[in-house]
């Protein structure tokens, strides 16, 4: 999850001095698009489709790339924005109880202790303090139409120890999202994607925005080193739609944040309720997260972000200053988050700087390229001494053999950690970078086994 909390800080003590001026200056306009143009010859990206909106319309659209107005991309979690709406619009109109509990409305959903299970609410699953573990929720589902999710999730459920709901924090999970689309359907007797259309992209008129996991998408890409060239091949299962599968456009995404903003601020130009977007924008006062409901909040700045396996998206609302921004780019490992920071400072007439660890993740190829020539190197070297497999008496040698191999297979499983997800969701996410470092980890162990062989040829034979 990407991180901005610096760059909301510098938002917070200076939006109260920018100015809420609808237009924007050919200056800005020239400003804005030439940063963009830098951060896509950088990283290579593909497409990138940016939009900019006031309270009244998009004031800044435009497509660097190949890509059109109306092509649609993915936009990952930033769909936990839409079902949230969806939920808190079905309380509106009293299809529903946030502060109900789940069970009610899935009996299936239980957890090891049933009187902790008992007391999960919709308002947990929406504000990720449910319990339910952010590894659970990195689990993709199957893309066979036929599998049985709700057995799936009733099975995994159970498996959930919690003795004192007290104790739960936060803790970010797809699941809950999965959950609350099931809840959506159970009310409505609708399917998800219906919802959507019926609640908002109908009364909002967003013509390009679906839940539809068969929706003609633009062309997504992968990276190997430093360009996006592997093509991705999309197979969704609409299970997980709620929670990161809705598509969109551009043009569309502003609309709808334009919506929320004018709704938020009491605004006439919206079809949204305002006490409903209030809600929505309202964080968890029980911790520090800062979630609200589908949403990050730090202060006077509303934010998200999405992450697919070949898509990247970042939105934001300034709704002191009347703006809103969405970024939509066609690949993983995208500048989405460093493009809309430094929209936002643009706008602020604030300087942005970020040091990208992109040239870092990218070479990891280069350094597989490169221990693989000096494990060669002892291969040979072990060849000529006849294959001998020797140990050492001495205490250093040995030591150094085992701390090396020890912190070095431990990093294999710790580096995703640092990312917040597991090895396997990693290889799906990143299968150059993360290839790369099981190659890299596996041919150190190697290359430590040969160098420490070939050195103590002469001590013990096996």
């Amino acid at each position: 999850m990407k991180t901005i909390l610096q760059f909301s800080i510098l938002i917070f003590f200076t939006s109260i001095f920018a100015q809420s001026n609808s237009s924007l200056s050919t200056k800005t306009i020239n400003d804005i698009t030439n940063f963009i143009k830098e951060k896509k010859e950088y990283y290579n990206s593909p497409n990138i489709a940016v939009a900019i909106t006031d309270n009244n319309k998009t004031i800044y659209l435009k497509h660097f790339g190949n890509s059109q107005k109306e092509n649609k991309y993915l936009i990952g979690s930033n769909a936990k924005s839409f079902t949230a709406l969806i939920t808190l619009i079905l309380q509106e109109k009293g299809l529903l109880n946030i502060n109900e509990p789940v069970n009610k409305y899935l009996k299936w959903f239980k957890y090891k202790n049933k009187n902790i299970s008992n007391k999960i609410t919709i308002k947990n699953l929406l504000q990720h303090t449910s319990g339910i573990s952010t590894e659970m929720g990195e689990t993709f589902l199957e893309s066979d139409k036929n599998f049985d999710y709700t057995k799936y999730y009733s099975e995994i459920l159970r498996k959930i120890e919690i003795n004192d709901l007290s104790e739960q924090s936060y803790r970010y999970s797809n699941v809950n999202y999965r959950l609350l689309g099931l809840i959506i359907e159970n009310v409505t007797n609708k399917k998800f994607n219906e919802c959507l259309n019926f609640y908002i992209t109908k009364p909002m008129r967003l013509n390009d925005t679906s839940a539809d996991i068969n929706t003609d998408l633009i062309d997504s890409y992968q990276y190997f080193l430093y360009k996006p060239i592997l093509k991705f091949n999309k197979s969704f299962h609409s299970q997980e739609t709620p929670s990161g599968l809705i598509s969109s456009t551009a043009n569309d995404m502003a609309i709808y944040l334009r919506n929320l903003m004018n709704s938020y601020n009491s605004n006439s130009n919206t079809v949204l309720n305002t006490n409903t977007t209030k809600q929505l924008f309202t964080s968890n006062q029980n911790n520090k997260s800062g979630y609200g409901f589908g949403w990050r909040i730090f202060n006077d700045l509303f934010y998200h972000s999405g992450t697919n396996k070949s898509f990247e998206s970042s939105m934001y609302i300034l709704p002191s200053i009347n703006k809103a921004i969405i970024v939509l780019i066609n690949s993983n490992q995208a500048p989405d988050s460093e493009i809309i920071n430094g929209i936002a400072s643009i706008l602020l007439n604030q300087k942005f700087n970020k040091t990208s660890s992109f040239p870092y993740y990218r070479s990891l190829p280069l350094v597989v390229f490169i221990i693989l020539i000096i494990f060669l190197f002892q291969i040979r070297k072990w060849m000529k001494l006849k294959f001998p497999i020797n140990l050492s008496r001495k205490i250093i040698p040995n030591l150094l053999l085992i701390t090396g191999i020890s912190l070095t297979s431990y990093f294999l499983f710790l580096f995703p950690k640092l990312n917040g997800v597991s090895l396997k969701t990693a290889i799906q996410f990143d299968p150059t970078s993360s290839y790369s470092i099981i190659l890299i980890v596996l041919l150190i162990i190697l290359t430590f086994l040969l160098t420490y062989f070939n050195k103590n040829t002469k001590i013990i034979k096996i």
